[in-house]
């Protein structure tokens, strides 16, 4: 192994490769310049490292993966890369740059195989339908999970280590898998479940008594905790509190960046180039009003992102010749999302993603009917929440449960039965009447029509059919449904039990699709398509290869990574044109 990377206390700092950002993609770049022999340097803005990846799922939608064989032999159901690329283009429509698609499903797969086969990450193979199964090339083995890992590896750097969003932890426990997210919403009803979930945090408070902090990592934060752990022990520095302010261009060529360290302002030239992976704009205020439709941003910023991701990505390229383009179908990675009015920041955000799928639950707008499929992939259900409400200076929408559905599955941060639900009662989060009359006068949308809603929908919920919006008719809407339901339809149940609760939801954002313009081997272009020497950009800073669509579980790390892989091989001179032979490191 090689002798331990040094920064100097003064001066200036000089490298080959300097990586800003942490998150998956840019960690992914970092690895892959190192790998092939290269100095790399690592910097960022916040205290601790893993940007979004490590608040979020830590899914990828890889088609053609090593995984996808063995799920697609067991599932009956071959796929190819052709198939998938037929998918995606039309997935894409207007906005499909061929060619960085082509990059994506060629290099995927390689940088699957790069990490598992060099690095700590690891990965495991998921049924998870795609996101439009209506779609005839849609498929159920792309997705990948990442494999859960013990912390602890990383010695005095676990303090820096990014923590789980509060309110996505069950008394501090991280819930993983989706079998294991299914016991922690059975234990109320099921000993079998109780017994399992007990187990699992006896050991989880035995591990914080022992350790000041649990050691189990699970989905992004585990993939966070892989990439950097291998970072480490390849002597690559990841220099926190250190934003890049601006880049240092010589003779046409980014050489570097301008880095505010803790020790101040300094200089950081890197000889083949510089990558920027700082996550987006989804907390730059400008920047959102500038992309996002009228009625998604009111100036309140209901996003789960890392609160670091201001755009500096963006506005640093847009200094020395790049281009931020807004030119995609969806400029944001979108979520539903609920604000807890008590709460501030990013931690009072609850991101919808089990309840309104389930049966017992339906979404109305101000005019008291339904939105759409309520069971839809959040990346479509919120452009629904966005066109229903087309008339509404901010768009919404009342998600609303009856009594049953609530006490088996929660309804957004409040827990499912016998977890108590009155403090968020009280702090009108939770919206909570004994009849739909009530509930609609409470919420201001008119009775009688709600009353309407609920009828129609009920009477179709007992048939099995949504004779309105088609829900629970393809394979991803069954798969987010109840498998434990009784009714023809396992995303399709009545409301009339009450009390009835609501939950006022908006459009939110996992991250941004909007971003600089890139070619297939993420350089950073011009208006005229020419390279910024010397610029790169991957994940969220990137322009979106799907042109913001979203097709499958893990469409925004799958891409993320595929390009910061990319990045790290045509820096080395692996790829793309004529460069210097890279100098593969030997590890140990």
């Amino acid at each position: 192994m090689a002798q331990k990377r040094e920064i100097p206390s003064s001066g200036d700092v000089h490298c080959d490769v300097l990586v800003i950002g942490t998150g998956g993609a840019a960690l992914t770049a970092a690895a892959t310049a190192r790998k092939a022999g290269l100095d790399v340097i690592v910097v960022e803005k916040q205290p601790v490292f893993g940007g979004t990846t490590a608040t979020s799922g830590g899914m990828l939608w890889i088609p053609g993966n090593r995984h996808s064989p063995a799920l697609q032999q067991r599932l009956g159901e071959p796929d190819t890369l052709e198939n998938a690329r037929k998918y995606i283009i039309e997935e894409a429509g207007n906005y499909a740059d061929i060619d960085r698609i082509d990059a994506y499903l060629k290099y995927g797969p390689e940088m699957i195989d790069f990490l598992e086969d060099n690095t700590h990450v690891r990965f495991e193979g998921a049924e998870y339908p795609d996101y439009n199964m209506d779609h005839p090339n849609a498929a159920k083995s792309r997705s990948l999970t990442s494999a859960e890992y013990n912390a602890g590896v990383l010695g005095k750097h676990l303090r820096e280590l990014k923590s789980e969003l509060p309110q996505m932890l069950f008394f501090g426990f991280a819930i993983g898998s989706s079998v294991e997210m299914k016991q922690f919403f059975a234990a109320g009803r099921s000993p079998k479940a109780f017994a399992a979930v007990a187990i699992k945090m006896a050991r989880h408070v035995i591990d914080t008594a022992l350790h000041g902090a649990p050691r189990r990592v699970v989905r992004g934060r585990a993939l966070i905790t892989r990439l950097a752990q291998t970072l480490f022990e390849w002597n690559v520095p990841i220099l926190l509190s250190s934003p890049a302010r601006e880049l240092i261009r010589e003779d046409g060529k980014v050489v570097g960046a301008v880095i505010e360290t803790p020790q101040g302002a300094r200089r950081f030239f890197a000889k083949r180039g510089v990558v920027l992976g700082s996550g987006g704009f989804p907390h730059d205020d400008a920047r959102r009003q500038q992309a996002y439709p009228a009625n998604a941003y009111d100036g309140v910023r209901r996003s789960v992102a890392n609160p670091g991701n201001t755009g500096d990505g963006a506005r640093m390229a847009e200094q020395v010749g790049g281009v931020f383009s807004k030119d995609v179908s969806n400029a944001g990675a979108w979520m539903p999302t609920s604000v807890r009015p008590d709460v501030e920041g990013p931690a009072g955000v609850w991101p919808h993603l089990v309840d309104r799928l389930k049966p017992g639950f339906i979404v109305v707008g101000a005019n008291a009917k339904r939105v759409g499929n309520e069971s839809a992939a959040y990346s479509s259900f919120v452009p629904m929440m966005i066109e229903a409400a087309a008339d509404q200076p901010m768009a919404f929408g009342w998600l609303i449960g009856d009594k049953r559905a609530v006490d088996k599955w929660g309804i957004g941060r409040v827990r499912p039965k016998p977890m108590p639900r009155q403090g968020f009662i009280r702090s009108g989060y939770l919206i909570e009447a004994q009849s739909l009359s009530e509930l609609a006068e409470k919420i201001g949308i008119d009775a009688q029509v709600l009353e309407s809603t609920v009828e129609r929908f009920n009477a179709d919920a007992k048939r099995g059919v949504d004779t309105e919006f088609n829900r629970g008719a393809n394979a991803y809407d069954a798969y987010q449904g109840d498998d434990e339901y009784k009714g023809p339809n396992l995303c399709l149940g009545p409301l009339e039990n009450a009390p009835y609760y609501a939950i006022k939801m908006f459009p939110g954002e996992i991250g941004t699709f909007a971003g600089i313009r890139t070619d297939k081997y993420a350089r950073v272009v011009h208006e005229d398509g020419t390279p910024v020497e010397g610029l790169y950009a991957v994940g969220n800073d990137q322009l979106n290869v799907f042109g913001g669509a979203y097709p499958g579980a893990g469409a925004t790390l799958g891409p993320g990574l595929t390009f910061g892989y990319v990045a790290g091989k045509h820096v080395s001179g692996m790829i793309g044109d004529a460069a210097p032979a890279p100098r593969e490191m030997a590890v140990s």
